[in-house]
């Protein structure tokens, strides 16, 4: 609005000052037609060069200047004609101008030499809107370039300037653009009016400006043709202090939103009032576009909402907000919440007790239930001691849940529980394989800091009949386009009957270690670690099928041979080990193997045989592109693999 402004008043004081030069000329008389030269005229105002006026008996006349400068402004070759024209020593006066500067618009305007008094208006159609960029080179503005105009402009004033402003404008396909490109706008149709009047120094305004159809790119939002927007304000412009008193904004598929505000080099003081606010298309078209990065920046929101925000001295006030049935969703698919339910009147100082109800939601793919939370809210701080969150066929207990805000980032901390949840049911939520057993375990203090989410201690889960702890544990940038996670696991005593089963990779009997430290996942792929596998201490029966031996051989590499007594291959379809041993260094994108033996160079052994019958399988690829190791525990799982059995 107040950009607006600015250009109208530009234009009125470009008006005046022809007005005045006009002025300056002498009079003199002649027999059929009068005609006037002046070299130069200079005033405080502007200055003008090669000045004729030319007066013809039926009234009218003819004003031409080489060169008039006005308010850093400079126009050449200006010519103004008027229909009828009155000079005379109290005032001059002009009726149906027309000037090739402003191609489809007939000016009024005179001026009192007493009073210093003067009025201006203009009658435009299908006024080319690039002809009033001669009156916004200077400024800031953006540029207009294309379009027509056509309605009224008035205005009048004294020698302290404008004293009212009136104008209604009829838009036809205007565009503008700047240098930066960063604003711009193509085929804007609406309407446009302003009333002003200035009193002591101080200009009270109304405006109502009706946006049709049309693209308007004001970074960073982008706005296109969805059905009229409509904003009627009023308010108040002191120096450089600029007032909306009220102003009422009707956004098509969104709702009405009212509101308030003063700028003073920056925004003081502001309110929004709106109710049953759409949040879609309002979040969508005027919010996500100012979250360039983290989640926000391609998540959805739906629902309605009502909303009463008040702001002064660069903090909230007040924040009076209802929100139902609001569904928001993250665009990679890793988090949403359903059904969210709430209504809380926040106070800088007030203490307040919230009840938030979510029908559900999703958290990388697991479901979660329906559930209402209890949270305390003072100031920045948003604390629930206790809460039950379903997922799947069992429960998070969440304990001590703490949201605070320091500085720019939003920190957070919370210590959980997990009950016993269907593996095979968290496997197939996950995309996983189908996996067998449940899984269970206490989370320690988790905390987000606004960069990296970090657990203090270890997280301590039962799965596979064994036990998984992982330690260490740290996610930087969790919200953003490429999260990174550190962190060690070690597994100890899994059952290698459910674990084999899980993956149809033939049946093993035995219970194994598994340890995976120095982790690093970018983006949540594999970047670097060190993995070990053995077999676990203790007296267990340790059998392998023979389905089992042709899989582990082809992970060998090709040319990987199962070394077993050929007597008994015709006979036996399991076999006895003594032990199971394999690790993987991955470092840039290889991962360089070793077995039982852990030694440098050729072969070596994976499984070590024992027992009657006894097999041995050996490994003789070392250093595997991580890639084609994936790609080989593909085709296993497939079965398309029929290694060489010796």
């Amino acid at each position: 609005m107040s950009c607006l402004f600015r250009l109208l008043k530009y234009s009125i004081v470009q008006a005046a000052c022809l007005t005045f030069g006009m002025l300056a000329i002498p009079f003199a008389a002649g027999a059929s037609s009068l005609s006037l030269s002046i070299a130069d005229i200079s005033t405080s105002a502007l200055s003008a060069r090669g000045i004729t006026l030319t007066l013809p008996e039926d009234g009218s006349a003819e004003l031409q200047i080489s060169e008039l400068r006005a308010s850093g402004y400079a126009l050449s070759k200006v010519q103004l004609r008027c229909a009828q024209f009155q000079l005379s020593t109290v005032k001059v006066h002009c009726t149906g101008g027309r000037s090739r500067q402003l191609p489809g618009a007939l000016l009024d305007f005179d001026y009192h030499f007493v009073s210093k008094a003067w009025q201006f208006s203009a009658q435009l159609h299908d006024a080319p809107a690039k002809s009033l960029a001669l009156f916004m080179s200077h400024s800031d503005l953006p540029q207009l370039t294309q379009g027509l105009l056509s309605g009224s402009l008035h205005a009048d004033g004294d020698a302290a300037g404008v004293r009212e402003f009136n104008t209604a404008l009829r838009l036809v396909e205007v565009a503008f653009d700047d240098a930066s490109g960063l604003h711009a706008a193509e085929k804007l149709d609406g309407t446009l009016s302003l009333d002003a009047t200035r009193k002591a120094g101080v200009w009270t305004w109304q405006s109502d400006v009706l946006w049709q159809s049309g693209e308007l790119f004001w970074q960073p939002l982008y706005l296109g043709s969805a059905g009229e927007r409509r904003l009627k304000a009023s308010g108040t412009l002191a120096g450089t202090q600029f007032k909306v008193a009220q102003a009422r904004l009707e956004l098509p598929q969104i709702g009405m939103l009212r509101f308030s505000g003063l700028w003073d080099g920056g925004l003081s003081e502001a309110s929004v009032q709106g109710d049953n606010l759409d949040l879609k298309r309002l979040f969508a078209d005027y919010a996500r576009p100012f979250f360039d990065k983290g989640a926000l920046s391609k998540a959805d929101l739906s629902g309605h909402a009502d909303v009463d925000w008040h702001y002064r001295d660069g903090t909230t006030q007040a924040l009076n907000l209802t929100l139902r049935d609001v569904d928001l969703a993250d665009g990679g698919k890793r988090f949403a919440l359903r059904g969210v339910n709430t209504k809380f009147d926040w106070q800088p100082d007030a203490a307040q007790s919230v009840n938030i109800a979510f029908s559900g939601g999703e958290l990388l793919g697991i479901s979660l239930g329906a559930t209402q939370w209890t949270m305390q809210m003072r100031g920045m701080d948003f604390d629930v001691k206790q809460a039950t969150l379903p997922v799947l066929d069992g429960k998070l207990e969440l304990n001590d849940f703490r949201l605070r805000r320091a500085g720019e980032d939003w920190h957070w901390q919370f210590s959980a529980a997990l009950s016993r949840i269907s593996m095979e049911r968290f496997s197939q939520a996950a995309g996983w394989p189908k996996m067998l057993g449940t899984l269970a375990g206490r989370i320690p203090k988790v905390s987000y800091d606004g960069r990296e989410i970090a657990v203090e201690g270890a997280l301590l889960f039962d799965v596979f009949d064994g036990s998984v702890v992982a330690s260490q544990l740290k996610l930087v940038d969790p919200f953003g386009p490429a999260p990174r996670l550190y962190g060690n696991l070690n597994m100890r005593a899994l059952d290698l009957d459910l674990l084999t089963r899980t993956f149809s990779f033939g049946n093993m009997l035995g219970r194994i270690d598994i340890d995976v430290n120095g982790l690093e996942l970018q983006n949540w792929k594999p970047a670097r670690f060190d993995a070990r596998i053995a077999s676990s201490a203790g007296n267990y029966p340790r059998k392998i099928s023979q389905k089992a031996v042709e899989n582990i051989s082809a992970l060998g590499g090709v040319g990987a041979v199962a070394a077993l007594q050929r007597s008994y291959l015709q006979f036996f379809e399991s076999f006895g080990y003594d032990r199971i041993g394999w690790r993987c260094i991955l470092r840039n994108g290889v991962c360089t193997m070793s077995g039982v033996d852990n030694g440098k160079g050729g072969p070596y052994a994976i499984i070590k045989g024992g027992g009657i019958p006894a097999i041995t399988v050996m490994g003789y690829n070392r250093n595997v592109s991580w890639n084609e190791l994936i790609e080989r525990v593909k085709r296993v799982t497939n079965n398309n693999v029929k290694p060489v059995v010796n």
